[in-house]
């Protein structure tokens, strides 16, 4: 099967909750390249964009829906939204690729 790219906004309590790492691990446990990015407007949106088997996005993409807190700091998504073309990989804050350069609190239990 050929891989997609799918963007997307995701609004909730996303932003100094680890959110961004929490995402990034469960794109990377479901073999997805991903990237997110703080919405700058708005504390309680971020931009991720997701590349990967269509069917592996989409089952995701469900998960994150459906799971009420998304680790220990409190992370949810109330709404997740698809959205238009929103840039490569790279131009994205946190990336699959860059994920373990950050220098995150450990302190934080992951559920998805």
């Amino acid at each position: 099967m050929a891989s997609v790219t799918k963007y997307y906004q995701v609004r909730g309590k996303v932003q100094n909750v680890m959110f961004r790492q929490t995402f990034i691990r469960g794109a990377q446990k479901r073999d997805l390249a991903a990237g997110a990015t703080n919405d700058s407007m708005f504390s309680d949106r971020v931009f991720f964009i997701l590349h990967g088997e269509e069917s592996e996005i989409n089952k995701y993409v469900e998960r994150l829906k459906k799971v009420k807190v998304l680790n220990s700091w409190g992370a949810t998504v109330e709404e997740l939204t698809e959205v238009g073309p929103g840039g490569d990989l790279n131009s994205f804050q946190v990336t699959t690729e860059n994920v373990d350069k950050f220098n995150w609190n450990p302190d934080v239990e992951m559920y998805i």
